[in-house]
């Protein structure tokens, strides 16, 4: 049996298997799209994921516009706000 994965971010906790992100034990309502790109991101924490592995993964066989991405990392940055350091939790490299 695996070992259920959770992640834990700044006053964050992310449960994949049950779809829920909470914010100091306060659920955080997402899309779930932005769900989706979230837990993407947090699997390839601390690597650098291209935009088209991105929309790939979120949309499989499908033809979707970049600003489909954009808009979803956006409300997601929204959600989450910053860290307790003032940085974002989402990082974009430019051109990558």
């Amino acid at each position: 049996m695996e070992a259920k994965r959770i992640y834990e971010f700044g006053a964050f906790r992310l449960d994949p298997a049950e779809r829920r992100l909470l914010r100091v034990e306060r659920p955080v309502p997402l899309t779930p799209k932005c769900f989706d790109l979230l837990v993407i991101l947090l699997e390839n924490s601390g690597h650098l994921i291209g935009k088209e592995e991105l929309i790939e993964r979120l949309w499989p066989n499908q033809i979707v516009e970049e600003a489909n991405l954009s808009f979803n990392i956006s409300t997601l940055r929204k959600a989450l706000g910053q860290g307790s350091n003032g940085e974002p939790f989402i990082e974009t490299v430019p051109k990558k």
